[in-house]
């Protein structure tokens, strides 16, 4: 019924549409990207069609009033995919292939066919209230890895292309994981991670696979991205949308570190504070964290949830956080943390960051220090924490340096810092230029990767060893005499470093360190084939059982050293300790 047809008697018979459906194709003059046979008999002729992703925003329109389309998870899974709504997708489609009744659907695949139509595509079309529908669990999801497949092997519409495939792919690992399927689930997966692979859901969906197929434990927040959705986070608000205000170098502001939550709500630079602040998307990521489904986070890498540490409802420590939650009021009424990552002029080129050092030219820095004085400063003042600067380095960034200088007691007197910064840079005599911060220090946090001179030079391209021990020593001093309340020094371990890990631990601690802070290697500079080899976290890779060893030593259950460790056979912190640890710790 739903493939590779060679001509257009087998597709009319096979679609059930008859001639009407090839006259439609033939109107269209090219198989068209997405349609829909509305109709309420399997004969009829009402079409709704969109034939490029250009289209999209208008069939999204039509879809909504079509008859029963709320009935329809099918259509609406497409529809939320063609959102860029990935996990409502994935979420509606997973539950259709578990839906045996409802509204009666119909899936074709459209054949090339030289003598119909001249085009290279092998687009499905949907037949919505058809009498022939697939039916049961394992019929539909034969026709959702068709969907994938079929999808998969054409081109053009790549951007909503590749996200119906990833949407589809991560209903499949469900589908296919809630049956112990684990190799078709797989397969799947991999099959959506080459067209996204950077997706936060395909890649929590392969890391559970894995541990599933190899009889490991899976923690309980990733079940549900090989099945059902086992309501083990609706216990939990995780508080970091209520409270944070993170601005990247482009003005793109988000609600948590862009690692564990990749998505925008607005732009500083062009729309006001308030807009991007109560944004429809701010508004619904609030929502998605205090419903249980946290939609929008990375559920694999997020140190908060790896750890177990996220606050139950009546655990929420800030007023204002408590009030919206209760009130499930997603609007708020100002600004409590600032991220300032506006800018990722960097001194170093460290290989996992960038390929290359990144300065901004002299026009954009300037525009950059204009909108610092002219929008942000108005919100420090009633703003609690400024975190400053993990897009680059605080002391290379012109923006950041105008920042430090209109900072003092004056302009915002209970305003604290949080600086994290490379620290090749953090001289006395740099610190001494910014003296309206020496009494607002927070906390300090210097990203080192390494434990020894060689692999800082690697790992920290440019960078020199000597001067960056120098100035860790200058840190010791502040953080002895209380200038500086927390000193913590971040590892991010991968390939080239995890032997000396516990090294690392040693540093810290003769640097007075109050943590030692270790976190997964993100990919953000590498090719995919790159992160994979460097990446041994993951189950994979050929390194991964060394890798285990290095981090069961006892010296990672130090109090003073806190990690992401969520892996089989080590023993990880209990929730109350994580919660203890990571609750002072600097905002990533």
């Amino acid at each position: 019924m739903f493939a590779d047809q060679t001509h257009s008697a087998a597709l009319e018979s096979s679609f059930g549409l008859g001639k009407r459906f090839v006259d439609k194709i033939r109107q269209i003059g090219i198989h068209p990207f997405i349609l829909v046979n509305i109709g309420q008999r399997p004969d009829s002729e009402s079409f709704i069609f969109c034939r490029t992703q250009n289209e999209a925003a208008a069939f999204v329109g039509e879809l909504a009033i079509v008859p029963r389309f709320a009935e329809s998870m099918l259509l609406r899974g497409i529809e939320r995919a063609l959102q860029q709504e990935i996990y409502d997708a994935g979420e509606l489609l997973y539950r259709w292939t578990r839906s045996d009744g409802g509204v009666a659907e119909t899936v074709c695949f459209c054949p090339t066919v030289e003598k119909l139509i001249c085009a290279p595509y092998d687009y499905p079309a949907f037949g919505f209230n058809c009498a022939d529908t697939p039916s049961g669990t394992e019929e539909r999801t034969e026709v959702l890895l068709e969907m994938l497949e079929t999808y998969s092997r054409n081109q053009g519409n790549d951007a909503l292309r590749f996200s119906i495939i990833e949407a589809t792919a991560f209903a499949l690992s469900r589908a296919f994981g809630a049956d112990a399927k684990y190799e078709q689930a797989l397969s799947a997966v991999d099959m959506g991670l080459t067209v996204k692979p950077y997706s936060i859901h395909l890649k929590a969906a392969k890391h559970t696979l894995l541990l599933k197929s190899k009889g490991r434990h899976v923690p309980p927040r990733l079940e549900k991205f090989v099945g059902d959705d086992n309501g083990y986070l609706r216990q939990f608000v995780c508080p970091a949308p209520f409270e944070r205000f993170d601005i990247g170098p482009d003005g793109q502001v988000m609600v948590c570190c862009g690692h564990w939550l990749p998505t925008h709500i607005g732009n500083f630079m062009t729309h006001p504070v308030q807009d991007v602040l109560n944004s429809p998307t701010a508004q619904a990521i609030r929502q998605s964290v205090t419903d249980g489904s946290y939609k929008y986070c990375n559920h694999l890498e997020c140190t908060v949830m790896t750890q177990d540490a996220l606050p139950r409802r009546d655990e929420l420590q800030h007023p204002r956080t408590r009030k919206a939650v209760i009130d499930e009021n997603y609007k708020l009424d100002g600004v409590d943390e600032i991220m300032f990552a506006f800018d990722q002029s960097c001194n170093l080129s460290c290989p996992s960051c960038r390929a290359q050092v990144i300065t901004e030219k002299v026009s954009q820095s300037t525009e950059k220090a204009r909108v610092v004085e002219e929008k942000l400063l108005p919100l420090l003042p009633n703003a609690r924490i400024l975190h400053i600067n993990p897009a680059g380095e605080l002391f290379a960034s012109k923006a950041s340096r105008r920042l430090l200088e209109l900072i003092n007691d004056e302009r915002c007197p209970e305003l604290q810092l949080d600086i994290i910064s490379n620290g090749t840079l953090f001289s006395r005599e740099e610190w001494n230029k910014f003296p309206g911060i020496h009494n607002k220090i927070r906390k300090i946090r210097i990203s080192t990767d390494a434990a020894c001179k060689e692999t800082f030079e690697k790992l920290r391209r440019l960078g020199k060893y000597d001067i960056f021990c120098e100035n860790m020593r200058f840190l010791r001093e502040l953080r002895v005499s209380g200038v500086c309340p927390q000193l913590s020094f971040s590892f991010t371990y991968q390939l080239d470093n995890f032997r000396e890990m516990k090294a690392f631990v040693e540093f810290c601690d003769e640097m007075r360190a109050d943590f030692a802070i270790f976190e997964r290697l993100q990919n953000i500079a590498f090719t995919q084939e790159e992160y994979r080899r460097k990446a041994v976290h993951y189950p994979d890779h050929p390194l991964y059982g060394e890798f285990i060893e290095v981090i069961k030593d006892p010296a990672f259950r130090k109090q003073r050293v806190v990690h992401d460790f969520d892996y089989d056979g080590v023993d990880n912190l209990s929730r109350d300790e994580a919660r203890q640890r990571l609750v002072s710790l600097p905002v990533v």
